[in-house]
């Protein structure tokens, strides 16, 4: 008779059961916390890349075309103000005469050739929000100074990064 009265003591009680459903979620929530934190980071990492990339792109050709110009035209082009323009003087390789612009337009920074449009400057998801184009005339010779904001337009956090420059035209050094 004794040996139907034992208890089979086998499983989990509600108390333990509770236990470790709380434990599981603390650790899912942590987890999954993480994951967030981790992406998010990872999604703004990769937008200011963008942004230094395309500013740093832009600024190469801006000081390309500078540098290899004769003369800033100031009567087609916008100093001193936001959005600015500049129209440069320059010659190609065969020696004829053209021009060189860089203007915004619609949140694209365009670059124009002897009037026909060449390209947008500008990769994609980003855009320029202030463009300032100084031109500085000393006896020695003449020089561009660049204020540009740039910025991601595909995400909620705005991004803003300044880029500056200063460049010396041909002949003025």
């Amino acid at each position: 008779m004794t040996n139907n009265l034992k208890k089979f003591n086998k499983g989990f009680s509600l108390i333990e059961i509770l236990i470790y459903v709380g434990i599981f979620s603390i650790i899912s929530i942590a987890v999954i916390t993480s994951s967030v934190v981790v992406i998010s980071s990872f999604s703004k990492t990769r937008d200011i890349r963008n942004i230094l990339e395309t500013g740093n792109v832009v600024f190469e050709r801006m000081t390309r075309e500078i540098r290899q110009s004769s003369g800033v035209d100031t009567s087609n082009s916008v100093l001193g103000s936001s959005p600015g323009s500049l129209q440069l003087n320059s010659t190609d390789e065969s020696g004829n005469a053209r021009t060189v612009k860089f203007i915004i337009e619609n949140g694209s920074l365009n670059l124009y050739q002897n009037g026909a449009l060449v390209d947008n400057l500008l990769g994609s998801d980003v855009s320029v929000s202030s463009l300032i184009f100084r031109r500085i005339v000393t006896t020695a010779g003449e020089a561009v100074k660049i204020e540009m904001t740039v910025v991601n337009t595909n995400t909620q956090n705005i991004i803003p990064r300044n880029f500056n420059s200063t460049i010396i035209l041909r002949g003025g050094y």
